[in-house]
């Protein structure tokens, strides 16, 4: 019986059982899509795919899947999502079922967690293909995107390109895709015939976001502009209903890398190298001369209001909006009280 399933498994189309699991649920999903696609080809899904949900599917319903015999198809795939609690409750079974897997059945599991201590881990991993999709390192993020952008959608991302994006949208790879597809579809439009994405275009896409209008607001502020840099801020909470609850963090952000950019100048470092360092992919020169107009003081100051601001308003103390505002009328005046 073992050998029937190890040689499904040199089959080049498919394999009996697929395993795809971790936190990342975007590309849990996405190879998921991918082993449909490779696994049914030309065939209907409607005729050939089965989606179930483990939270409240039998066994015996499942095997019932997997046994019958395909229509105007090679195989049958059942693909269980949400499969940790199937899996707990079924472990000793499914190891039997793997022991011998029907010829033309292929199971796809969807957990969360698949420790590959188990046995039937090891039977998976043995007769068929365990993917892990955990969240990807921060620093491995952008040659992540650099791919995606390629085999998604046949662009060259620029490495400074897919920086200013991690910048600018975060460490979630699911919405950084999401970010990477909207960018392909603007560029495919007519009227612009690019095979690139460029730090042009992630700032017109992308640039609208909360952590990008945050550097608008500081440039206002370290310019002299209070007034502006104020509308400017109304206007980021007004217009992002989630704001109020990360704009402190986008702020005190900004203000530690000026922080650790002040001090490399401060070491009498060159602005190429601060740049480099201080990995500034977009507005260089506006993020330069925010730094040589605030001092360490001033900085420190600047972050230790923003942590009481935060927890002003995680206590009901304050709120975030009048915090940021009386931040920005200190500064200006030269004052540096506590918020």
């Amino acid at each position: 019986m073992a050998a029937k399933a190890k040689a499904a498994k040199n089959d080049t189309t498919r394999c009996p059982v697929y395993v795809i699991y971790g936190k990342d649920r975007r590309r849990v999903t996405d190879s998921a899509d991918a082993i449909a696609r490779q696994v049914l080809a030309d065939a209907d899904p409607q005729l050939s795919l089965s989606r179930l949900e483990g939270n409240n599917i039998e066994l015996a319903d499942v095997l019932d899947e997997l046994r019958t015999l395909p229509f105007l198809s090679p195989c049958r795939l059942v693909m269980i999502k949400d499969a940790d609690s199937f899996i707990t409750k079924y472990r000793q079974m499914l190891e039997a079922y793997l022991e011998a897997p029907s010829p033309t059945g292929v199971l796809l599991l969807l957990p969360v967690s698949f420790p590959a201590t188990t046995r039937l881990a090891k039977i998976a991993a043995k007769i068929g293909q365990v993917i892990s999709c955990e969240p990807i390192k921060p620093k491995e993020l952008a040659r992540y995107l650099i791919t995606y952008a390629k085999e998604q959608h046949g662009l060259k991302l620029k490495q400074e390109a897919a920086e200013l994006l991690r910048e600018l949208a975060g460490d979630d790879s699911g919405i950084l895709c999401c970010e990477v597809d909207k960018i392909a579809a603007y560029l495919a439009g007519p009227d612009k015939p690019k095979t690139e994405i460029t730090l042009n275009d992630v700032q017109a896409v992308v640039g609208h976001n909360r952590l990008y209008n945050v550097f608008h607001v500081i440039d206002a502020l370290t310019a002299g502009k209070t007034a502006e840099a104020l509308l400017l801020l109304n206007h980021m909470l007004n217009q992002d209903r989630d704001a109020q609850y990360t704009a402190v963090g986008a702020f005190a952000w900004h203000f530690r890398r000026l922080y650790q950019a002040r001090i490399l100048l401060d070491k009498k470092l060159s602005e190429g190298e601060i740049i480099r360092q201080s990995r500034i992919w977009a507005n260089q020169e506006q993020f330069m001369q925010q730094v040589k107009k605030l001092k360490i003081e001033q900085l420190g100051s600047i972050l230790e209001q923003l942590m009481r601001i935060d927890q002003a308003s995680k206590t009901g103390a304050g709120s975030v909006r009048t915090g940021l505002e009386k931040l920005m009328v200190q500064f200006s005046t030269g004052k540096r009280r506590a918020v």
